[in-house]
């Protein structure tokens, strides 16, 4: 935040209030609406710089979910535990144009294996190569993580919002997967770690510092420990880039041009190399599951201090 000559705290009050009327164009996922309490037209951003100073701005929602945010947590630790010869053996690295739930991209896949590990097969995939003897064990591994980056020891999963988690699709998914070869074991040894990570709360400032770390290429930014090897962070941020925003990825990309991953819970965090983390919060989704003021908002940050990685 160093290279930006402006009041920050009064730029982001006044483009959330440029955007209240559009952030209430979009859906609520209805569990979503009833489990976190979100409301229509909330917006709140955090900006954590590598100083560890945040700037937060807007709506205080409280908690919300990671949701498809914790598939970059996930993938670290799966990532640290087996390596990456190892991990994409099991799920490739190639960005989708479909919904991120969609089956369509392995069926028409040479290998017919998942794509890539943001989209939720992929995930499950990935989720199967985390290390460990119990479930709870490996689940511990991905929230112990998220707890360490977010710098919140008391982290944890929302009860009630992992309840809902267990859908048909994803049991469909894992046994796509399981038929294919690129999981093993039983439902239950995979699918409650995936529950349960998509479940995990965080606050907007606890989202920004999560982006913080991976801006400074996994190093701690208050203690400069180095909590994801700088190899494994390339890889979270290349992923970022070419599919964390589902099948609005590319878009993203040339408009904003900065590692993001977004969730269903209205959630975005962002990466920018060597400068901050950026987390917006915003529960309206538009037509690609992505939260209609997060992109907005972003894209226009990005424009006025020059973020993307693409104008270096």
């Amino acid at each position: 935040m160093d290279k930006i000559n402006e009041d920050i705290q009064a730029y982001l009050e006044d483009i959330i209030n440029e955007e209240r009327d559009v952030a209430r164009n979009g859906r609520i996922p209805d569990y979503i609406e009833k489990v976190d309490n979100e409301d229509h037209g909330a917006i709140s951003i955090a900006i954590t710089g590598l100083n560890g100073k945040t700037i937060q701005a807007g709506d205080d929602e409280g908690r919300f979910s990671l949701q498809s945010i914790s598939k970059v947590i996930s993938l670290a630790v799966a990532l640290m535990d087996q390596g990456k010869e190892k991990v994409f053996q099991h799920v490739g690295k190639e960005p989708t144009g479909d919904p991120y739930h969609s089956l369509m991209g392995m069926e028409v896949k040479k290998d017919g294996g998942p794509l890539n590990p943001m989209v939720n097969a992929g995930a499950i995939a990935v989720v199967g190569q985390i290390k460990g003897e119990t479930v709870d064990e490996r689940f511990q591994k991905v929230l112990a993580l998220t707890r360490k980056l977010a710098g919140n020891p008391e982290i944890d999963y929302n009860r009630e919002v992992y309840q809902y988690e267990d859908q048909d699709l994803n049991r469909a998914l894992f046994y796509y997967n399981r038929s294919g070869g690129y999981v093993e074991g039983d439902l239950l040894d995979v699918l409650p770690i995936y529950w349960k990570m998509t479940s995990i709360e965080v606050t907007i400032k606890e989202l920004a510092r999560i982006g913080a770390v991976i801006a400074n290429n996994g190093k701690d930014i208050d203690s400069d420990e180095q909590i994801i090897p700088s190899d494994v962070v390339t890889v979270l941020k290349t992923f970022m880039v070419t599919c964390g925003m589902y099948d609005q990825s590319g878009a993203f990309a040339i408009d904003v041009g900065i590692p993001a991953k977004s969730g269903i819970s209205g959630g975005i965090v962002a990466a920018v190399p060597g400068r901050m983390g950026i987390a917006v919060l915003g529960p309206d989704l538009n037509k690609h599951n992505n939260s209609i003021a997060g992109v907005r908002l972003l894209r226009k940050m990005s424009e006025r201090w020059n973020l993307s990685l693409f104008n270096q």
